[in-house]
């Protein structure tokens, strides 16, 4: 584990409450490590890590942004209100830009916990247990990976815009310290968005794809109408397949 690489602590914030031990966590966190370090983003550098791993990654860093970077950009911008006259409109700007970023990033972030995530877990659990067929079958019906994309957006050029914005301003001659250290935040930010972006866009919605169409394959040769009647008809083939899988194992074990 490279310690003393710049990001390491950025990085490992998001497993305080984790002590990391395993192998092939230690070499995600070491890949995870070169890309903030290089600022090139391969995907196929994480083709080796289940999709259990990188689920688990993205939903760390959706707490580490609200339980630790945005608090400490609010706490900057109020900190260099206090160095501006009251209606700068550095302040304007920065409190606009707060306000409605952190808006759209919750209902960002909310959306993936809330739908896309727990789809990915069906998937997963539908792949391991054919038990699990129907609930993926129902699911699929109002969600999809297709329809995750088309709903989704990026969010971190709006942090570029409002550091293009501030440094429209000349820092308070009292303090420039504040002015850089926001400046200074919100750059890093910007770069940790950006990497969890590639993450979550080139391998988790590649890797749910593929299983995805996967588990579509096997359903279709299970039931190729895909009407209302065409559901039940599947999920009660599943059931009986189920049924056989299960006598079967209980003849084995006489």
């Amino acid at each position: 584990m490279p310690e003393n690489s710049d990001f390491y602590p950025q990085v490992m914030q998001r497993y305080k409450t984790q002590q990391v031990t395993d192998g092939e966590q230690t070499e995600f966190i070491a890949t995870l490590l070169r890309v903030f370090e290089e600022k090139i983003f391969n995907a196929r550098d994480f083709d080796p890590f289940p999709i259990g791993m990188i689920v688990d990654y993205i939903q760390r860093t959706h707490i580490y942004y609200f339980e630790k970077k945005l608090p400490e950009i609010e706490q900057s911008i109020l900190l260099l209100s206090g160095h501006y006259e009251t209606g700068h409109p550095i302040l304007i700007a920065l409190q606009n830009f707060f306000r409605r970023y952190v808006q759209d990033l919750s209902e960002h972030i909310q959306a993936e916990e809330a739908r896309l995530l727990p789809y990915i877990q069906l998937l997963r659990e539908a792949e391991e247990s054919p038990a699990d067929f129907s609930r993926i079958l129902i699911a699929r019906r109002d969600y999809s990976i297709d329809r995750f994309l088309s709903e989704h957006h990026d969010t971190e050029d709006e942090l570029k815009d409002i550091r293009q914005t501030i440094r429209l301003y000349e820092p308070p001659k009292d303090n420039e310290s504040l002015y850089r250290i926001l400046l200074t935040q919100l750059q890093i930010f910007e770069q940790d968005l950006c990497v969890h972006a590639h993450i979550e866009e080139e391998v988790l919605i590649p890797m749910a794809r593929r299983l995805e169409k996967d588990l579509n394959n096997q359903l279709v040769y299970l039931a190729p109408s895909t009407d209302q009647r065409g559901t039940v008809v599947l999920i009660q083939r599943l059931h009986h397949y189920i049924f056989e899988m299960n006598l079967a194992v209980g003849v084995m074990a006489l």
